[in-house]
């Protein structure tokens, strides 16, 4: 018999980050061997995984389906791997920033797939993941998806080529934490093109968007689950509540986790949205990914397993909640929705009655029987939704017969209102979950994701607006300090009250029976600022300030010096600032939305530090050259300092260094080789203006801004 498999999904609290993974299935950008960021990598050697025997695993997998009557669509097999990815990658230092890459291999594989059991990224770090010459590309992943399991996975990849590259700042880099526990070893070519269609599944298999806009809601609402160990694929759907709360719980069928029940379901990736974007011919699609998930609720008799996204799906995603149906009538017809063999989304339809039955195979009182007019189900679409004829989910996939060959053969499906009630606790039933409130409701509708639209930054007064409220449900807003911040209930309009600052929490309640609400976080009066101060020596120890970043605000930042070199985007809670000879300065940052505002003097210095500062990181070295005069007129010495260079001198035998000459707009001037301690350099015949000094001694680069006055 056929079988079928799940997902599952895991739900994020809405204060949650609204982390999204994309990934790009059709890249145009080639990628070689300098990698994404283009960096004069030396060429390590990959990281090889040995040749696996395919026809072995394909064997394997096909006694395991024969035993077992419901299993999810299995890929790949889990080798488990001891690698260190800060440790292995190759890595460039450049401006502050540290480049990485490092490339593994798994030999003769058909995809392959990564899982960390350590994953953390620093504040400011990019990571891409991308297969052999960038044809697919996962990016650009960042610190929103550290958690507290410190768990991810990459997707799939085509082929045996799985490339890591990172950007992250110099100054943190230590804190970086990539460790992969394990390789999915791909033996079935799941991205395989045929003249018919895209991918494994069957040719009699219906596009999705051949729909059209008829089911937009709810294929939004439909997920492709990889497993723990990137082993296996389902498929799954997200689902709505009574209060309308944005709680990502997903639903899928209970035969994909009970399969390999020890596995942790905090390492299960979603990908949403990966149908092809044309009905035909198919093509590859991409889609958004989200890790991890949470085990609430499960039971056997109807097949269903429920848990909770780690992330939240951000109200800008398209990503909707789809409706429901518990009465125990059988539709008129009915509509599925599904990932077979793992391949891009389809749709299958039912014009007739459903009944109840099992077939045989299942009990009958616990799923409905549905026979196919247009569409088949296959492995890898267990757990997907069933739709009535008002496009809400009475069931999940258990098991069927159907194929291209015989597609009025039956599926079943664990019906919903089997599961409400479940095994009467709340880890095995979906009422606890899903009527939180003990509202009653027979149904719900599909629905987007809600979110809260106004400023996050309010200096007098403020409006906020509820996005995709449900239809007839009146939105009452609410304010978490009214010393601060006042909300009219009904318009959603706010006043700061008496000229107090700090954050406040604005609240929409949809359904005050519910208690729960959709919430924002906003700040009250002057931005405020964060200051950690610097150690004695700014190149070392860096000084870190926020507003904290926030959209619309700027950043100003100013120097007192005119002989000290600042430059910053106004933009960035960064600064970046080049100093040379003992100079003292101020530098002051002011945050304003353009009424609002605040000014702090950050920090204050007396004496001047041969390098260049970058805050933070600090980057450079401790060159110890001197430029005077400074401003000049018709010539400057570049001197290198004399103890330092009797030290070089007696250690190497021969101090070689070179100076560059750049203008204000950065273009190259000249360059010229030095191994003396000093160089008087003919000014004479430079228009006045601002120059740069660079001076490169061995692995250390230093700029020094010099002033041309005639």
């Amino acid at each position: 018999m056929k079988s079928l498999l799940i997902t599952t999904l895991i739900c994020a609290l809405a204060e949650m980050l609204n982390a999204q993974v994309k990934t790009d299935f059709n890249n145009g950008e080639q990628i070689g061997t300098r990698g994404k960021y283009s960096k004069n990598f030396r060429g390590k050697n990959p990281y090889v995984i040995p040749a696996r025997d395919i026809k072995v695993l394909l064997r394997q997998d096909s006694l395991e389906i024969l035993s077992s009557k419901a299993i999810p669509f299995k890929i790949a097999k889990a080798l488990p791997v001891n690698i260190n990815v800060v440790k292995e990658a190759e890595w460039v230092e450049e401006d502050g920033m540290a480049y990485g890459k490092f490339t593994l291999m798994a030999a003769s594989a058909k995809s392959v797939s990564a899982n960390f059991d350590q994953f953390f990224l620093p504040e400011g770090t990019e990571l891409y993941v991308y297969s052999q010459n960038g044809e697919m590309i996962t990016g650009p992943v960042t610190e929103k998806e550290n958690n507290e399991n410190s768990l991810w996975g990459t997707w799939v990849y085509k082929g045996g080529f799985l490339t890591i590259d990172l950007k992250t700042p110099i100054v943190t880099k230590s804190n970086l934490n990539l460790h992969i526990s394990s390789i999915a070893y791909g033996f079935k070519d799941i991205y395989e093109e045929r003249v018919a269609n895209f991918g494994e599944s069957e040719a009699c298999n219906v596009n999705v968007i051949c729909a059209g806009t008829a089911w937009e809601n709810e294929r939004n609402s439909v997920a492709l689950i990889l497993d723990a160990n990137s082993e296996a694929l389902c498929s799954g759907v997200l689902v709505n509540n009574t209060c309308n709360l944005n709680i990502p719980y997903l639903l899928t069928a209970n035969h994909c986790f009970e399969t390999n029940p020890q596995q942790n379901v905090a390492h299960w990736k979603f990908t949403f949205q990966a149908w092809s974007p044309t009905c035909t011919p198919s093509q590859n699609a991409n889609g958004v990914t989200f890790n991890g998930s949470t085990l609430r609720a499960r039971n056997a008799a109807s097949d269903f397993c429920l848990v909770e996204l780690s992330q939240m799906p951000p109200a800008n995603s398209n990503i909707t909640f789809a409706g429901w149906n518990r009465s125990n009538v059988a539709a008129p017809n009915a509509t599925g929705i599904h990932h077979p063999n793992g391949d891009v989304m389809k749709i299958s339809q039912d014009n007739d009655p459903i009944v109840r039955s099992g077939g045989g195979f299942f009990n009958n009182a616990t799923h409905w029987e549905v026979r196919w007019n247009s569409g088949i189900t296959a492995v890898g679409s267990s757990g997907s939704p069933l739709f009535d004829n008002n496009r809400r989910i009475i069931g999940q996939l258990h098991g069927g017969t159907s194929f291209c060959s015989t597609p009025t053969d039956p599926d079943w499906y664990g019906s919903f209102d089997q599961s409400w009630t479940g095994g009467g606790t709340n880890a095995t039933r979906l009422s606890n979950w899903l009527d939180p409130s003990n509202i009653g409701s027979m149904t719900t509708n599909s629905r987007a994701i809600m979110s809260v639209t106004g400023p996050t930054l309010i200096c007098t007064t403020g409006s906020f607006a509820l996005q995709n409220p449900p239809v007839g449900l009146p939105v009452v807003w609410s304010s978490s300090n009214q010393a601060i911040l006042t909300i009219d209930p009904s318009s959603g309009v706010a006043v700061r009250q008496s000229n107090q600052s700090g954050q406040v929490t604005i609240a929409a309640t949809l359904n005050a029976g519910c208690g729960s609400s959709i919430e924002k976080n906003v700040w009250v009066g002057d931005p405020s600022l964060t200051y950690v101060p610097p150690g004695p020596n700014p190149c070392t120890s860096n000084p870190y300030y926020y507003g904290p970043p926030t959209e619309g605000l700027s950043y100003q930042w100013t120097i007192d010096n005119p002989n000290v070199w600042l430059v910053t985007p106004s933009t960035s809670v960064f600064a970046t600032v080049l100093s040379h000879d003992p100079e003292y300065f101020n530098l002051t940052l002011t945050i304003s939305d353009g009424t609002c505002s605040t000014s702090t003097t950050l920090f204050s210095y007396t004496d001047g530090y041969y390098c260049q500062c970058f805050f933070p990181p600090c980057g450079g070295g401790f060159l110890r050259f001197a430029v005077s005069p400074n401003p000049a007129s018709s010539q400057v010495e570049i001197r290198f300092d004399e103890k330092e260079y009797e030290k070089e001198v007696k250690k190497f035998n021969a101090v070689n260094y070179s100076v560059g000459l750049i203008d204000e707009r950065g273009n190259a001037l000249s360059e010229i080789n030095i191994s003396d301690k000093s160089y008087k350099w003919d000014t004479s015949k430079l228009p006045a203006g601002t120059y740069y000094l660079k001076i490169k001694y061995r692995d250390l680069t230093e700029t020094k801004r010099v002033i041309i006055n005639h």
